[in-house]
C-alpha cells in the first residue's frame, strides 16, 4: 500500500459490522483472501457494489470513465497486461494496492472481494509516531 502505508506501520481498523459509515471508494480496507488462502490483506477500494470496473495499464475506469484518484500512485501508466474487467454484484468490491506495479495480491489476481471477507476500514495509523494520523 506504499506510499499511503509502508511495511512496519501499525493501524487501527473499524470493523465493518460496527462502522456507522458504509465503505466508500478510496477507503483503505482490510480483508481476507476471497479464495480462502491464508493471510490478511490491506488494499484500497476502487470499485463499489453494482459497478462496472475496468483496469487497463494500471489505471481504473468506471463505466469507461477514468477514475480520478486523489492519492499518490507510483507509476500508474506502467503496462499491466492483460486488461481486467468486473461487473460487481451487490456486496462485491474491487480492490487494488496503491503501488500498482508491485501489488500482486489484489483484485487483478483474485477478482472482486465479497463483503463477507471484509474485516473493516483502516482509519488511523499509530506507529511509528511520525506517521500518526487519520487515514
Amino acid at each position: 500500500m506504499f506510499p499511503a502505508l509502508a511495511d512496519g506501520q501499525y493501524v487501527l481498523v473499524a470493523r465493518s459490522s460496527r462502522s456507522s459509515r458504509p465503505l466508500e471508494r478510496g477507503d483503505i480496507m482490510v480483508h481476507r483472501h476471497p479464495m480462502g488462502l491464508a493471510g490478511i490483506y490491506v488494499k484500497r477500494i476502487i470499485g463499489l457494489p453494482g459497478e462496472h470496473v475496468r483496469i487497463e495499464g494500471g489505471r481504473a475506469y468506471l463505466d469507461d470513465v477514468p477514475l480520478e484518484e486523489d492519492y499518490p500512485i507510483p507509476n500508474p501508466d506502467q503496462e499491466d497486461p492483460p486488461q481486467k474487467e468486473w461487473w460487481n454484484d451487490a456486496g462485491e468490491y474491487v480492490v487494488m494496492g496503491d503501488n500498482r506495479p508491485e501489488s500482486h495480491d489484489d483484485s487483478r489476481a483474485f477478482g472482486s472481494v465479497p463483503a463477507a471477507q471484509i474485516l473493516g476500514r483502516v482509519w488511523l495509523c499509530y506507529w511509528p509516531p511520525k506517521s500518526w494520523g487519520v487515514m
